[in-house]
């Protein structure tokens, strides 16, 4: 692994990695994006927040993060509330994603501020 000795931002390696109920993705100088889901009801799983590091935007980490999370949804039969706004927008905006979209249950009463708006990792 030679080319990882001379940090270049473009080739930095990002792993993704499931914890718990959370997608994490990280580099060697800590977490750089996540995802977060929880079980409301048999079978639905509500996305509560979505978090990339200002400096790896606009590489659809978000979006890739989403994509896991959506996948396993699909592979467990789980249909998925997407409170947070990013992942809510994905959903609007990308119809692969209407077939695990529970729409049954409004979002507000689900939203949690303090994970659903924009958050500052520290």
């Amino acid at each position: 692994m030679e080319e990882n000795n001379t940090f270049h931002e473009t080739e930095e390696e990002i792993v993704l990695q499931k914890q718990g109920n959370a997608y994490i993705l990280s580099t060697l100088s800590g977490t750089v994006g996540e995802i977060t889901y929880r079980l409301v009801e048999a079978g639905t799983w509500v996305i509560d927040h979505t978090y990339v590091d200002p400096r790896y935007r606009g590489r659809q980490l978000g979006k890739q993060l989403l994509d896991m999370v959506v996948q396993e949804a699909r592979d467990k039969g789980r249909k998925i509330i997407p409170s947070c706004s990013f992942a809510l927008e994905e959903f609007k905006k990308d119809s692969t994603y209407a077939d695990v979209w529970e729409r049954g249950t409004s979002t507000s009463e689900l939203s949690d501020p303090y994970s659903s708006g924009s958050a500052t990792m520290g």
